[in-house]
This record gives structure tokens, C-alpha cells and sequence, in this order.
């Protein structure tokens, strides 16, 4: 089972309802979040979920540590925010190709060897991460609108 999330500001309690319907059995599901200049801080309560019901999720466009959204949604669910979420693999074609040499491109590596330690696979294209048979997936798009 997969759920794509195409995103350009995240609002984290909209992840957890999709967590949510990803664990209730959906097959897909496309999101697009509209941009809002206005932040929500209103919690949303879903049920709790159980640990069989735990979804990887990709990050796909991470960005630069500490200054790209991609990498602040991938601190969200690696720091826990997003209960029964993990990041299991990072996609980054800029930094883990002709980018990697640019100053940006070796503070990302010096994070992604961080995270490695934590499980965390990085890949320079979608096709490349490994997918477990059977396991729930969620890819979450982060990029700038000109990408």
C-alpha cells in the first residue's frame, strides 16, 4: 500500500489523519496542499494506531540540513512528532549527484551519514529505494515551486 504526498508547506497534523487512512486499508491517494500563509496550530485527534500499523516514509526532494523543508519534515517523523512513522529512505538527485561537491551538497552528506546510522537509506532517484514487500509507504514530495 502506497500514499503520495505532494507538498510545498507542511502542516503536520494533516499527516496524521493520512496516516491514518493509509493504516485503514486505502490503496492510494494523491494530496495536494494548497499554499496558506496561515499556520495552523490546532491539533487534530485521530485513534491511536498500533505498531503493526507503522509507515515508512520517503522523503523525496530533502534539501539542505536546517534550511530545506524536505529536511525539516524528515526531523519531524525521524524526532517522532509523527507517531508510528519512520523515514526509511531519503531521495536527493541534486545532492547526491552534481551537487555533492557544492558546500550545501557536503552538509548533506555529513547528515546522511548521520542518519545512516539510524537506518535511514539515501538514493539519488525513487526507482533506487529498496521497498519492503508488503509495507505501508508513504512518499512525501518536498520541493520549491519552480522544481
Amino acid at each position: 500500500r502506497h500514499l503520495l504526498v505532494c507538498t510545498r508547506w507542511f502542516i503536520q497534523p494533516m499527516l496524521r489523519p493520512m496516516l491514518a487512512l493509509l493504516a485503514s486499508g486505502s490503496t492510494a491517494l494523491t494530496v495536494g496542499v494548497a499554499p496558506s500563509t496561515a499556520r495552523s496550530t490546532r491539533a487534530v485527534s485521530q485513534p491511536a494506531m498500533s505498531s503493526s500499523d507503522r509507515c515508512a516514509v520517503w522523503v523525496v526532494g530533502c534539501g539542505v540540513p536546517k534550511r530545506g523543508m524536505g529536511w525539516y519534515h524528515a526531523k519531524q517523523v525521524i524526532e517522532g512528532d509523527v507517531p508510528n512513522a519512520a523515514v526509511t529512505a531519503v531521495v536527493e538527485p541534486w545532492f547526491l549527484g552534481a551537487g555533492a561537491d557544492s558546500p550545501p551538497g557536503k552538509a548533506f552528506a555529513e547528515w546522511a551519514e548521520a542518519m545512516k546510522e539510524k537506518g535511514v537509506a539515501f538514493c539519488d532517484s525513487v526507482d533506487a529505494v529498496p521497498v519492503a514487500e508488503g509495507e505501508r509507504t508513504l512518499a512525501l514530495i518536498s520541493g520549491r515551486t519552480a522544481d
